[in-house]
């Protein structure tokens, strides 16, 4: 089975993502919008579901990974709806211009989440298609954590001394930040797949991502069209946000799960 102790890296991540959101989110816990909330409890449930998939196929516990799996369709779509919930918050912040730092970076960093938002499902749906193929279905859902190195570690920068913001007129180092996190996880991309080329085509396609990510913040995201865009987003009904969330995350998965069933059992489920 590949990566062997890959649980013990993701519930790495739980402490690391303390530190990184204690200033913005943790410490301001009772305070924060409810799509913050929203997004920390679901993601939170999807890196455990994640570390109980390897470590229950990795310990000869199939029964119970197959029922976690099963669990995992149920639980991707507010997954998915948590992010999307994010995205409209920072979009109504860009909006209000309320806060100096979403004011310059808000519509730049939701040219990244736009891009993790539309490719999650399509990881999620090839995971699935794929559950009969160890090799592909593991790397297809372990591939779209490295979405999360970049927020995280993005956000850990600030610690080193070259970094460090210590008000509105050091903000620009933020950027740095960014693209370093996301360096980051575009090199462990690449070590992932070179550790077996034969089945390393999600973390190619995950790091590919990553790059465009970094690419659109620089780009797309300091245009007025893509601001404009943007911040129309803050207007769209909650609910409807929350209801495509949900959609797009039911459809990944029973698309998935009917694409990957033997094709007389496809047939017939069709």
């Amino acid at each position: 089975m590949p990566h062997r102790h890959a649980h013990w890296y993701l519930l790495a991540l739980f402490p690391l993502t303390g530190l990184a959101f204690w200033p913005a989110y943790f410490s301001k816990f009772s305070a924060s919008p409810v799509a913050f909330h929203v997004h920390g409890i679901t993601a939170a449930l999807w890196i455990g579901l994640l570390a109980a998939q390897s470590w229950t196929i990795h310990h000869r516990r199939n029964a119970l990974h197959r029922s976690v799996g099963v669990t995992s369709l149920a639980l991707f779509p507010f997954f998915l709806v948590g992010g999307l919930l994010v995205l409209q918050t920072m979009a109504h912040k860009v909006a209000t211009r309320a806060d100096p730092f979403y004011d310059l970076f808000g519509a730049r960093l939701g040219t990244i989440d736009a891009v993790s938002s539309i490719a999650l499902p399509l990881l999620f749906y090839m995971a699935i298609r794929w559950r009969r193929k160890v090799h592909l279905h593991a790397r297809y859902m372990l591939a779209p954590v490295l979405f999360l190195l970049g927020p995280i570690l993005s956000r850990l920068m600030p610690a080193l001394p070259p970094l460090a913001i210590t008000g509105p007129e050091t903000f620009y180092l933020f950027a740095y930040g960014v693209h370093i996190a996301n360096g980051i996880a575009v090199a462990v991309a690449a070590l992932l797949y070179l550790k077996a080329p034969g089945h390393g085509r999600p973390y190619l396609v995950v790091g590919g991502l990553i790059v465009l990510q970094s690419l659109l913040f620089e780009t797309l995201g300091r245009t007025p069209d893509w601001v404009t865009l943007y911040v129309s987003l803050a207007e769209v009904p909650t609910a409807l946000v929350a209801s495509l969330g949900l959609a797009a995350g039911i459809l990944a998965g029973a698309a998935g799960w009917i694409g990957g069933q033997p094709p007389a059992r496809r047939e017939a489920t069709a």
